[in-house]
């Protein structure tokens, strides 16, 4: 996995500054080896002064002009650089060579001379010393150093001139008045904007691919999960911390090598480079997912999201940018599809399912408006196999491509908004047909629907119901609204909820649909005053199985009872799951086992063959709350003799 690596540096540290602070350490480099080499020189020419003074052993301090002067006078002239030699014998000293003008060493440096002082290898009391003129190294150091600071000088200003820079800071910031350029930076998160990760993606999209393997990065798409329920729930402050954690945890789990960009809401990218293993990115991501989905503090609650993740591994010059966002977007799309809090790479089959939703939503409004699509009804029982009620479910006939499954064209309307007609259309259909069954002596207590999201936030939703009820002559209590788990979960505050609420103060019936897939709240259940929990399919299909852990089915199903509202299990298939929901006290079943969805004629032929089913004169059932009422006094009897 990549590696945080360190931190930038600091704004100050500029190329210019750079290459000065780099051109004065080498002049320092070049004179300190100017002066290591005076060093040496004296040494050596000490060296020979005192191997002279050696050869006349007669010599001493107090003979001043003694037999190895001459000599050495004659060697020292011949030699440039050497100012005076002299020696000293224990603490008497003597002059053995001086130019006119230079004094003897008495120390380690006296202008202008560098002193150099050697032990006699002959005498342990003697001492010779030599002052060496360092002027010409100063002068020799600092034509060099000359030298080295116009070099860098010319390449620096080269380099500036190629790079465009302008000479000082003032030059560069914007004239008053004049636009400035735009910021790269988000401005909540700190990482990238969308036009500076676009940007440096073209960047590394334009450079030159060094590597011969078929890719050489990956570029990641994320986008958040219950990031909408955190910020109905909680407002938008809180929204903007939690993509603040998120993206200082981005940061940290990916390291600073990578590239990282807010796209926009709760969008985020990212790319890293030169890597060609979906396996090194899967483990990459499968450690963001634990990061990103770890508990947020919010006030003095703890919220977490999920991190939904679409990879492609790209190849430098193959595609655009546009193309190579369009292709990982597609695979976040499908990780959204697929449950969600997952990684899936891109495939070439997505630009075929992308194309056929794109179809979809071409041509929904036209088949809105033409009427293409039709309801299909699946009977509701009780436990003693009386119908209840019906759920009705759209359905899209296509003149060309036939009959369209609603799990292709559903997430299609719900993301493009087209849900909002098509829920009126349907909330019309249900009304007419509930009214045409009703007309033959076939009257149902009420038909249940769908209600998404998006319809719940449409602010014209209630006004719609309203008016097709009585355009048909129907009332509330004709009509049941199944809504989501996540759905009924949004937030106290939320649009959503406020729908919710109004619909049941109206005495419409709502129920909570593919309950115990999602993440309920009590608190959440108890204030929308819902009528029924439909448990989740799922649950019911393990009943019998060799594994099967009745607990959760059975939770579910008491919470209910707890609560004072149905439990109705879907998704019913063989005698075995019914004979055990009855005993766990199930209140409601709906499935293939007592009948699979059929059209409103189909459904008119099957409540005429069952219409003598429950004992009721000419097939009518009564409104369902009088019988749940019923139900409800007859099971709180106490038994006889038993006083309460």
């Amino acid at each position: 996995m990549a590696q945080p690596l360190a931190a930038s540096s600091p704004k100050w540290l500029t190329p210019g500054r750079v290459a000065a602070i780099a051109a004065v350490l080498l002049c320092l480099l070049v004179l300190a080896s100017r002066l290591h080499g005076a060093v040496a020189q004296a040494r050596t020419h000490g060296a020979m002064a005192l191997a002279l003074v050696n050869e006349a052993p007669m010599a001493t301090a107090s003979a001043a002009p003694s037999a190895a002067s001459l000599p050495l006078a004659r060697a020292a002239t011949s030699v440039d650089g050497i100012l005076a030699i002299g020696l000293c014998e224990g603490l008497a000293c003597s002059t053995l060579f001086a130019q006119e003008g230079a004094a003897r060493c008495e120390g380690h440096f006296q202008w202008p001379a560098l002193c150099v002082q050697l032990p006699s290898p002959s005498d342990a009391e003697a001492v010779l010393s030599v002052a060496y003129d360092v002027r010409p190294v100063l002068l020799s150091a600092f034509l060099d150093s000359a030298a080295s600071l116009a070099l860098f000088g010319g390449v620096l200003w080269v380099w500036r001139r190629a790079r465009g820079e302008a000479p000082s800071a003032e030059a560069r910031a914007p004239a008053p008045g004049a636009p400035r350029p735009p910021a790269e930076k988000d401005a909540l998160t700190g990482l990238l904007n969308r036009v500076a990760f676009e940007t440096a993606l073209a960047r590394h999209n334009e450079a030159e691919a060094l590597s011969t393997l078929e890719t050489d990065g990956c570029l990641m798409y994320f986008d958040l999960d219950r990031f909408k329920f955190i910020n109905d729930t909680h407002g938008h402050i809180a929204g903007d911390q939690v993509l603040k954690t998120v993206s200082e945890r981005l940061r940290y789990t990916l390291g600073g090598g990578v590239l990282i960009g807010r796209l926009g809401g709760d969008e985020f990218a990212a790319l890293i480079t030169d890597v060609s293993s979906r396996a090194t990115i899967e483990t990459i991501c499968r450690v963001l997912i634990e990061q990103v989905s770890k508990p947020i503090p919010i006030g003095e609650v703890k919220e977490w999201v999920g991190l939904s993740i679409g990879a492609y591994m790209l190849k430098r010059g193959t595609l655009t940018v546009g193309e190579m966002l369009h292709r990982a977007d597609l695979a976040m799309y499908e990780a959204k599809r697929a449950g969600r809090g997952r990684l899936i790479f891109y495939d070439d089959a997505m630009e075929d399912a992308a194309r056929t939703r794109a179809q979809v939503q071409a041509e929904f409004m036209h088949a809105i408006a033409e009427r293409q699509f039709f309801m299909v009804y699946q009977p509701q029982f009780d436990a003693v196999d009386r119908v209840r009620g019906v759920e009705a479910m759209v359905r899209w006939r296509h003149p060309v491509r036939g009959l369209i499954p609603p799990e292709e064209f559903v997430p299609v309307a719900e993301h493009s908004g087209q849900i909002v007609p098509l829920g009126k259309m349907v909330v019309d259909m249900v009304c007419g047909e509930l009214v045409a069954l009703r007309n033959q002596g076939l009257a149902l207590p009420y038909v249940s629907m769908d209600v998404s999201l998006r319809q719940l936030a449409d602010a014209a939703m209630v006004e719609d119901v309203q008016a097709a009820l009585q355009r048909h002559g129907l009332g509330p209590a004709d009509i049941e609204f199944e809504v989501a788990e996540s759905t009924a979960m949004a937030g106290q505050v939320s649009k959503e909820n406020a729908t919710l609420k109004q619909l049941a103060a109206m005495s419409f019936r709502i129920a909570i649909d593919d309950f115990g897939s999602g993440c309920s709240s009590l608190g959440r259940l108890v204030d929308l005053k819902v009528d029924k929990l439909k448990i989740d399919g799922m649950f019911v299909r393990g009943i019998g199985q060799p594994h099967f852990n009745p607990a959760l089915l059975e939770l579910m199903i008491t919470l209910a009872n707890r609560l004072g509202v149905k439990s109705v299990a879907e998704g019913v298939e063989t005698p075995e799951q019914v004979r055990w929901l009855r005993q766990a006290g199930c209140q409601m079943m709906q499935g293939p086992f007592f009948a699979e969805p059929m059209t409103h004629p189909q459904l008119v032929q099957w409540l005429r063959m069952h219409e003598d089913d429950d004992g009721r004169e000419g097939g009518i059932w009564a409104p369902t709350r009088p019988l749940e009422d019923a139900d409800a006094a007859l099971a709180s009897r106490p038994p006889e003799g038993v006083t309460v």
